[in-house]
C-alpha cells in the first residue's frame, strides 16, 4: 500500500550504508538523517530524511518506520505505521487502523523484521496487536488512557522484542485497566508473564531477560524466560533504562532526592559500572562503546511547570572503554543499528 502524501517522509543519500548508523537530529536542524556513528563522537550524515515532523526508528541497516495519523485523542482517524527503504527512497504501508489516542502506534520490529508489534488507540480501548505474514492478531485489549498528569520519574510507555526474538514486552502505566506488564511470545502473541503494575523496563542484550521495576519502588527486578523472576538491582529507582547491542550493559538515569540527575551504567550482570560524573540524563546507545546524554541544570525558582532540573541544550557522548565524555552536537537519538539482537 503506498503511503498517503500526508504520512510520507523520503530520503536523500550521498553515502552506501555503514556498519554501525543511528537516526540523529543533529543541533540546529530542522530533519533527522541516518548518520554513520562508528565513531560516536563525530557522526558523518549518510542520508538526509524529509517530509512530516514524525520520529523515525532504525529497522535494518537500510530502512526506517515511522508512525502517523489523522486522529487525536477526542475523535479517531486514520493511523499507519510506515517503512521506508532509504537508499532507494520508496515507501510502502505496514499497518493502518482507526486511532489517534494517547500511545497510539508506539510499535517495534522483531530483530529480523519478520514480526510488527504495534499499539492502537482510540477513545474507547487500547489495544496491542502482532502482525506478520500470517496477518494481524489482536492479542490484548485494555481499557482507554484517562486524562491524567505526566509524572516523567515514574510513566513509562516501552515495547519492544526480546533480542533473541522470542518474546516481546509492553510495559505501560496509562490505560484504565489491563496489565500493565505484559510479557508475550512471537509465535502466536500467548501470554508468558504479567504483572498488574510495572514500569521502566528494558530488554537486556541477549537472549530473553526483561528489567522493570514497580512504580515508587526503588529496586529492579528481572524476568527470565528460562529462570523466571528474581531481583537484579536494589536500590535504584532507575529510570528509562536501556541496552547497548553487544555487550550486556545498561544505561539508564537515577534522580536523587533533590530531583538532579545522574547516568549510572550496570554492566556484566552488575560486576561493573555505577554512577557516572556529571549531571546528565536520557542516556541513548549509538554504538556498543558509546551512548548519547543530556546536560541538565538546577532551574529554580523559573522552572514553569516542570520538574527543578531541565535540560540545557548542552548533549554529550560517553565511551565506556575509555570512559570519558566528549561535547556533542547530536541534540536527540530516534534509534540505532544494530539493536539488541541484530549483532
Amino acid at each position: 500500500m503506498v503511503v498517503p502524501a500526508w504520512a510520507a517522509l523520503h530520503a536523500h543519500c550521498s553515502s552506501p550504508p555503514a556498519p554501525q548508523e543511528a537516526v540523529l537530529l543533529l543541533q540546529g536542524s530542522p530533519s533527522p538523517v541516518l548518520a554513520d556513528v562508528s565513531n560516536a563522537k563525530a557522526p558523518q550524515t549518510l542520508c538526509g530524511i524529509s517530509g512530516g515532523n514524525f520520529q523515525p526508528q532504525l529497522v535494518t541497516q537500510t530502512m526506517i518506520s515511522w508512525y502517523a495519523t489523522q486522529g487525536n485523542p477526542g475523535t479517531a482517524g486514520t493511523s499507519v505505521i510506515a517503512v521506508l527503504d532509504l537508499f532507494r527512497d520508496i515507501s510502502t504501508v505496514a499497518a493502518t487502523w482507526s486511532g489517534g489516542g494517547f500511545m497510539d502506534g508506539l510499535h517495534a520490529w522483531s530483530p529480523d523484521r519478520g514480526f510488527l508489534a504495534y499499539v492502537a488507540s482510540d477513545p474507547g480501548s487500547v489495544t496491542l496487536h502482532l502482525l506478520s505474514g500470517g496477518g494481524d492478531r489482536l492479542v490484548a485489549t485494555m481499557g482507554a488512557v484517562p486524562g491524567r498528569g505526566f509524572n516523567p520519574n515514574e510513566d513509562d510507555s516501552y515495547l519492544a522484542f526480546s533480542p533473541d526474538g522470542a518474546y516481546f514486552a509492553l510495559v505501560q502505566t496509562f490505560t484504565s485497566s489491563g496489565d500493565q506488564l505484559q510479557v508475550r511470545r512471537t509465535i502466536d502473541g500467548s501470554l508468558a508473564f504479567s504483572l498488574s503494575k510495572g514500569t521502566m523496563a528494558t530488554w537486556g542484550s541477549s537472549g530473553s531477560r526483561l528489567y522493570y521495576r514497580m512504580p515508587s519502588a526503588s529496586s529492579v527486578q528481572v524476568w527470565d524466560s528460562a529462570a523466571g523472576v528474581s531481583q537484579a538491582i536494589s536500590q535504584t529507582s532507575w529510570i528509562r533504562p536501556r541496552a547497548d547491542a553487544g555487550d550486556d550493559n545498561l544505561a539508564f538515569t537515577v534522580r536523587d532526592s533533590a530531583g538532579t540527575p545522574h547516568v549510572w551504567l550496570y554492566g556484566r550482570n552488575g560486576r561493573s559500572g555505577g554512577q557516572l560524573p556529571n549531571v546528565r540524563s536520557m542516556p541513548a546507545w549509538l554504538n556498543s562503546t558509546t551512548f548519547f546524554d543530556v546536560e541538565e541544570s538546577a532551574c529554580s525558582p523559573n522552572c514553569g511547570i516542570g520538574p527543578a532540573w531541565q535540560p540545557t541544550g548542552k548533549t554529550f557522548t560517553y565511551d565506556i572503554a575509555q570512559q570519558g565524555e566528549t561535547a556533542s552536537k547530536i541534540a536527540q537519538v530516534y534509534g540505532a543499528w544494530p539493536r539488541p539482537g541484530q549483532l
